[in-house]
């Protein structure tokens, strides 16, 4: 791949500055090679490469370079160029080797690979991608360009919007944790509902979002869900929500918009996140949260031996208390 600095520019909205070198890649700020695009988001980036010759920087203030591209934001440019230079491409057609059901209504340009299922009376509208292995349950309606990669589960009646992607291994649909305990036994409540996810969602690998009792759990529009999620029956989850790896959320968890959720945030059932709350990573949730905070309440590792004169410490506070 061959391209210039000037052609980049206009590419990303972005102005040149100096040398509209011939480039023939791009490379990271950590291992930068010469003759290449490099994008520094901090000044500590480009510190890291400014000595390097033949590249072209882009940054969003000037700097003392012999080729460098200005922009406002260049994570955002960083997006449009990979989105330009290396489009993803995926397939189309019906493998032989996978399952349609008869009843099954497919639009154009789907594609479904080998060894997929798709079941009864399941709608894959157009631009759908289905990879090898997948299974989609009876009466699940895909939206357009929509894709599905290798080994996804969607259980049967989900409903899923217009350019999500779900990623492999990811399980969407299956029962919620739900039982009734009693001195005769534990007593399974049949989950009835199904799993809406709304467009432009993304849902990370090997990520689990349970189908409702009766209703429905929800996903918002835009929310970007990372990997290694549990998301519970009856969770409804707000638009543009980022949610990262290990997060679980109890069942009928209810989130606004913009909501932030770092890695290994636990939420306890039934509790209700406002907008625009930031939630610090290892926290727990036990109670509503109200809009427009950050909250968070963890504890970073410290060596263990200082730990344990902390906690006998901690063991000692009502004895303190009580003097």
């Amino acid at each position: 791949m061959n391209f210039t600095a000037s052609e980049v520019a206009q590419r990303i909205g972005g102005k040149l500055f100096g040398k509209d070198l011939r480039l023939k890649g791009i490379s990271s700020v950590q291992r930068p090679k010469e003759g290449t695009i490099i994008f520094c988001p901090s000044p500590k980036d480009f510190e890291n490469v400014k000595e390097k010759r033949e590249i072209t920087v882009v940054v969003s203030q000037k700097v003392n370079h012999e080729s460098y591209i200005l922009v406002e934001d260049v994570k955002l440019s960083l997006a449009k160029f990979l989105d330009f230079y290396f489009k993803e491409e995926h397939p189309s057609g019906i493998s032989p080797k996978a399952y349609v059901e008869e009843s099954a209504v497919i639009g154009k340009d789907v594609y479904v690979g080998p060894f997929a299922y798709v079941g009864k009376h399941v709608v894959l509208e157009d631009g759908v991608k289905v990879y090898p292995f997948c299974y989609v349950g009876d009466y699940t309606h895909v939206g357009e360009g929509s894709i599905l990669f290798s080994g996804v589960k969607v259980y049967p009646r989900s409903v899923i919007g217009k350019r999500v992607r779900v990623h492999s291994g990811a399980v969407i649909g299956a029962d919620g944790f739900g039982y009734h305990i009693t001195k005769e036994g534990i007593f399974k409540l049949n989950h009835i509902g199904n799993v809406i996810i709304e467009d432009d969602v993304e849902i990370g690998a090997n990520t689990t979002i349970d189908r409702a009792m009766i209703d429905s759990t929800v996903i918002g529009k835009e929310t970007k869900i990372d990997n290694l999620v549990m998301i519970a029956h009856n969770c409804q989850i707000g638009e543009r929500n980022i949610i990262v790896s290990q997060v679980g959320l109890s069942g009928s968890v209810k989130t606004g918009k913009n909501v932030v959720l770092a890695g290994q945030v636990g939420v306890a059932d039934h509790v209700h996140i406002g907008d625009n709350v930031q939630v610090a990573a290892k926290s727990g949730v036990s109670k509503d949260l109200e809009p427009n905070k950050t909250y968070g309440a963890n504890l970073p590792a410290i060596e263990w031996s200082k730990w344990k004169r902390i906690y006998i410490y901690l063991l000692k506070l009502p004895e303190l208390f009580k003097k």
